[in-house]
């Protein structure tokens, strides 16, 4: 019998970090899970960590499968979404864990709500122990705009039925926005049930392997991903309304200013600049109003975090006064003394 949570763990040299992972799912109370571990090759000692893990602790259910290739995060995650055979799905990262009632919560969630996804608030935690930010939900969260899949669960059905997988670098954006293109139900869970490290090792932080060219062409993609799907449902698909338009555009939003804010803020002052006008240009052959959103300015319904709806608004404001390149400037002297995330 199929138990209620796969916990899959993408794993890739991260032998320091992925015993305190495991150790977190072994004090949960609630233990229908099995935990599905796909190793990418790795160059350090992980794979000798988790079978010594596996054989300490034989009880949990651990299914380890080793790449004999590096084949990079997307497909090893992609491995995750393929094998796992729980009835919800749980991606983790190999140097993260859980609250020690965090599958129980959503256990009960489930059984009361038989939802297609549960959300839950994740933490985010530096190395030294501090809590840096907690992303919460409000209230009215749009479906599309939750973009990454820690601390939260999607009915494997769902996946297998539509093929859905991850189509590249951002991950979390394309495994999350496909979800919610079937997802008729979310429930959320108030309270942190997943902690998020996060330091420079952390493989969506190595912007400094990449050029800058290619991280452009990186959000290029995902600009394009988001018009795609906006296409798909004016297309007259069931089940979607010009509330979903509407919201797809305000996190396309979101991924845009986000990108220019964070993603490129290790990036030298002139560097920033080349991102942002090449990012710029792209957003205004996919959609010449994108300024203009119903559910930025003057509505009480929030359907984004205040935090990212506050950092989209300054920036809508510094783009309409076309003042946007001042704003990076100081953007990135501010950002010398305080480190800010998404």
């Amino acid at each position: 019998m199929a138990p209620l949570f796969t916990i899959g763990i993408a794993s890739y040299n991260y032998a320091k970090y992925i015993t305190k992972e495991l150790d977190a799912i072994r004090r949960q109370t609630f233990k229908d899970y099995e935990v599905l571990i796909s190793d990418d090759h790795s160059t350090d000692n992980s794979v000798e960590v988790i079978k010594k893990y596996m054989l300490d602790y034989p009880e949990m259910n651990i299914r380890l499968i080793e790449s004999a290739e590096n084949r990079g995060l997307v497909e090893n995650k992609n491995c995750l979404i393929e094998n796992c055979i729980g009835k919800y799905l749980m991606i983790c990262d190999a140097d993260d864990w859980m609250s020690d009632d965090c599958l129980s919560l959503m256990a009960d969630v489930i059984e009361k709500d038989d939802p297609d996804r549960v959300i839950g608030e994740v933490a985010h935690i530096d190395e030294e122990g501090r809590i840096i930010q907690v992303e919460e939900p409000p209230y009215y969260q749009t479906k599309w705009g939750w973009n990454i899949h820690h601390g939260s669960v999607c009915r494997t059905s769902i996946l297998r039925e539509h093929g859905i997988k991850i189509y590249g670098e951002i991950d979390d954006v394309y495994y999350t926005v496909e979800i919610a293109k079937y997802c008729k139900k979310i429930s959320y869970i108030r309270e942190v049930v997943y902690y998020w490290l996060v330091h420079l090792d952390s493989e969506g932080r190595k912007n400094s392997f990449f050029s800058v060219e290619q991280i452009v062409q990186r959000h290029m993609n995902v600009l394009e991903f988001f018009q795609n799907t906006i296409q798909f449902i004016e297309k007259g698909q069931d089940n979607y309304t010009e509330q979903d338009v509407e919201e797809l555009r305000l996190v396309k939003m979101k991924m845009y200013y986000f990108a220019i804010l964070f993603i490129a803020q290790n990036l030298r002052l002139n560097e920033k600049y080349l991102f942002y006008r090449n990012l710029h240009t792209k957003m205004l052959s996919l959609d010449q109003n994108y300024l203009r959103n119903k559910y930025l300015f003057f509505t009480r319904e929030k359907r984004l975090r205040p935090y990212a709806l506050c950092a989209i608004k300054i920036c809508v404001i510094l783009e309409k006064l076309r003042i946007m390149k001042l704003g990076i400037f100081g953007y990135h002297i501010i950002s010398k003394i305080k480190y800010f995330d998404q």
